[in-house]
């Protein structure tokens, strides 16, 4: 009993020690870990839970929600890093049609972590009821095949397609389409194809789900009697001028549709048409011209009656050599002069042959630069120079040349 007076008594005590002993803890704790309130930099999406599994939202949510918390710096690292989760959650459980405006929850996946504010705090919602309907699929040729060719029925993989969504935008919808694009088709169509909804007004119905998304669709594409696609056959005369060569000649477009009142005109050509005659004689440049084509009497071209024709010419190339030409110096001061070995050079020059041929020694320096040079002995690299831009060096030997620099009127031997 004495033993139980003598507890309640250091009671208060015991308390107190206690108390402090927690209280000297927290501030250690604190000043190693201390506490920073600041915004959370990472994106946090509004989550929707307990939504109706046949209510459809029809408005759009906040793209994310801004967050300021206050936690320890270590504790920041985690958030930061996203090893602990921060989310923002709008519980739609038990909400009906209707406008509805829901609070949204912040939950940190971490303690300790206090939220000190965001926004927004609650999101105004539109739900309807789901609807579901099934509609026959019509198929939209968007263009028109080419000239001289129709198109043949299509078909599709699936011949309907199913709309889901909110109730008013499914009760909009009168019909599923899939567009067919037949741009300047000359063969059968395959291809996979979208589907869309549309209303009434043929205005396309946005914020539905159709299923399937796609089809595959096919259609035949026949050419017409009396029409016939054939190859444009090029005719030329004579050749480039002397020390040029042709390197390419095309046609644009190269082949054309011809078409006749009587098809069996058609079907008796060849598979080509000639063309008029290109002249190519004494060309030096490229040649960009627009001629006719040669049809048999009864036989149109289908558009335009002219084709293009670029012709491309190039200058016919070759070597030449030039030896013992000779290696002069370049800015040299004038109290010194200069030593040069091998005094000459054999140099190899590229370019059009009717342009090497006009060539001489005069057209071309090989030159020392001397420049701010000091008496000595040096190995150098020259330099050329070419009056004619279209020629060009292909190569100078020797590669270096040594070059003896001394003083005018002095008789040394100079060092390296």
């Amino acid at each position: 009993m004495q033993r139980l007076r003598n507890f309640a008594r250091q009671l208060p005590t015991l308390l107190f020690a206690f108390i402090l002993a927690v209280a000297v803890w927290a501030v250690a704790v604190t000043a190693n870990d201390p506490s920073e309130q600041k915004a959370y930099p990472n994106q946090v999406m509004v989550e929707v839970i307990g939504q109706a599994p046949d209510m459809v939202l029809t408005n759009s949510l906040p793209t994310s929600v801004s967050v300021t918390l206050r936690a320890p710096t270590s504790i920041w690292t985690s958030l930061i890093e996203e090893k602990a989760p921060v989310r923002a959650v709008a519980d739609f459980s038990g909400l009906g049609e209707g406008l509805h405006t829901v609070p949204i929850q912040i939950e940190v996946g971490i303690k300790p972590v206090e939220v000190i504010s965001y926004n927004p705090r609650s999101v105004d919602i539109s739900l309807e009821k789901l609807a579901t309907s099934t509609f026959d699929i019509n198929v939209v040729n968007n263009s028109n095949p080419a000239i001289g060719y129709q198109a043949g029925t299509p078909k599709l993989s699936e011949t309907s397609a199913t709309v889901s969504g909110a109730a008013s935008l499914v009760n909009s919808v009168a019909e599923i389409r899939a567009t067919i694009d037949l741009q300047q088709a000359t063969s059968d169509i395959n291809q996979q194809v979208a589907l869309q909804a549309y209303d009434q007004n043929g205005q396309l119905v946005q914020g539905v789900t159709i299923t399937p998304e796609k089809v595959v669709a096919t259609e035949p594409i026949a050419q017409l009697g009396g029409f016939r696609n054939v190859v444009v056959k090029l005719t030329t005369t004579g050749q480039p001028a002397t020390g040029y060569r042709l390197t390419s000649i095309s046609v644009n477009p190269p082949t054309v549709t011809v078409y006749s009142v009587d098809p069996k005109l058609v079907e008796t050509l060849p598979g080509y048409v000639n063309s008029d005659s290109v002249n190519l004689d004494g060309l030096k440049d490229d040649l960009n011209q627009q001629i006719g084509l040669l049809l048999p009497e009864g036989v149109t071209i289908v558009g335009d009656p002219s084709v293009n024709v670029q012709v491309s010419i190039a200058a016919i190339e070759n070597s030449l050599s030039l030896s013992n030409v000779v290696v002069q110096p370049s800015g040299l001061a004038a109290n010194l002069s200069a030593t040069i070995s091998p005094a000459n050079a054999n140099v190899i020059i590229a370019g059009p042959l009717v342009t090497l041929s006009q060539v001489s020694v005069t057209d071309l320096q090989v030159l020392i630069d001397l420049s701010n040079m000091q008496p000595g002995r040096y190995t150098i690299q020259p330099t050329t120079t070419l009056n004619n831009p279209d020629l060009r060096i292909q190569s100078i030997l020797p590669t270096t040349f040594e070059v003896t620099i001394t003083r005018k009127g002095v008789k040394s031997t100079p060092t390296p």
